[in-house]
């Protein structure tokens, strides 16, 4: 009888501190979806540079970059591959204009607002007409994650043959030195 009730203190004590854990990650990850929203409905992402904020970027700095048009083989889990010709702004070329010289970067890492993550090399991104961030696809300005598409913005790399590392709803470039 004895070992029954410690058995069940110990199940207590252990749901209680994971629902604690779970209150404190919530509440350390709201402010982050707070400003994915925000991000979201300004049609923004931001850079970072070693973590720390740099600059927000949205639309209009994009077609101040002179953006490109181009075709590329979108491959995904959901369907069959299909050519696509997407409209975006080469990176490299993006973070110049931020006086960011991507050739001294460790690493540039892309994040989604879905919580993907693509790394990225200095080589991949300094490699001309290689790494874009996109804004449109076959004519249509990218619909967002809550309306169903894949932007506001889309991270291409012209070079992965199935487009793997692409990625979706981007909110977050950091240059990481």
């Amino acid at each position: 009888m004895r070992n029954t009730k410690n058995a069940n203190k110990a199940v207590y004590l252990t749901l209680l501190l994971l629902v604690a854990a779970v209150v404190v990650l919530v509440l350390i990850n709201s402010g982050d979806a707070e400003l994915r929203r925000a991000l979201e409905e300004n049609r923004e992402f931001r850079v970072l540079i070693d973590g720390e904020p740099a600059a927000t970027i949205g639309l209009g700095a994009l077609l101040g970059v002179e953006p490109q048009e181009f075709a590329a083989t979108l491959a995904s889990s959901v369907g069959l591959p299909r050519e696509v010709t997407l409209k975006g702004v080469e990176l490299r070329q993006l973070l110049e204009t931020l006086d960011i010289d991507a050739a001294q970067a460790s690493m540039i890492v892309v994040s989604g607002m879905d919580g993907y993550v693509s790394p990225l090399t200095n080589a991949e991104v300094n490699k001309a007409e290689n790494v874009y961030i996109c804004y449109s696809m076959d004519g249509a300005v990218l619909k967002t994650q809550s309306e169903g598409g894949y932007g506001p913005f889309l991270m291409v790399i012209r070079s992965e043959r199935f487009a793997q590392r692409w990625c979706k709803y981007v909110d977050t470039v950091d240059v990481r030195r």
